[in-house]
């Protein structure tokens, strides 16, 4: 039985120390590019905290949601929800990684998926109006923004050529080198969902590379 907590941005539980996941969004986003004082300081003032229960959605498909937001500890995933009831899991996310929906952010039209978290979580967020008012008076958001649509595009374009050209083996190969410290918290029929088979097939998959360990939800 699948289970989903739908619940809106105000329903999101409330962080005892919001400060230290600002601090460690700061330290990541420093990876990319420097912050420097006055720049932070105008970030950390949009920034809201926030926990999310497992099975919990922060994005609903119908739904729009203006917000962006980092995930900070946890795993989530996206995916989308046909009229039948079937899941098609489109990616996983993993820490610091962002959660958003373009056409809601851009377009101000309804997301076409959920984003659900698939264990105990936190995110760090803002309004994409906030967003974009950093972005067109800090040069290090300018240069951030254009590294998350690069890394969004990247990364379409990679799952885009898995899907055509591995094998369901070398794929299954691929998910294990990118979440491979996390798949044990990911149930088999999300990843068969993901690499777009059953899981009975996947299960014989693992078989072959001695992985026989079934995961519940």
């Amino acid at each position: 039985m699948k289970v989903y907590i739908v619940l809106g941005e105000r329903a999101l539980h409330q962080v005892e120390d919001p400060q230290f996941y600002f601090s460690a969004l700061k330290a990541g986003l420093e990876r990319i590019v420097p912050l420097d004082e006055a720049c932070w300081k105008a970030t950390q003032k949009h920034l809201f905290c926030r926990a999310i229960k497992k099975n919990e959605c922060v994005i609903e498909a119908g739904k729009v949601n203006r917000n962006l937001y980092f995930l900070m500890d946890g795993l989530a995933r996206y995916f989308y929800l046909r009229e039948d009831g079937k899941e098609f899991n489109k990616s996983f996310v993993r820490p610091v990684n962002i959660l958003a929906s373009l056409r809601c952010l851009v377009r101000g039209e309804a997301s076409s998926f959920f984003v659900q978290a698939l264990s105990p979580a936190v995110v760090v967020g803002m309004s994409y109006e906030d967003f974009t008012r950093l972005h067109s008076t800090f040069a290090a958001w300018n240069k951030l923004g254009f590294h998350f649509l690069e890394t969004l595009a990247l990364k379409k374009e990679q799952r885009e050529a898995d899907l055509l050209l591995l094998s369901a083996s070398d794929y299954y190969k691929r998910f294990l080198d990118e979440f491979g410290d996390l798949a044990e918290q990911i149930p088999n029929y999300h990843i068969a969902s993901w690499l777009g088979i059953t899981e009975v097939a996947l299960s014989r998959i693992r078989k072959k590379l001695g992985l026989t360990q079934v995961k519940e939800k």
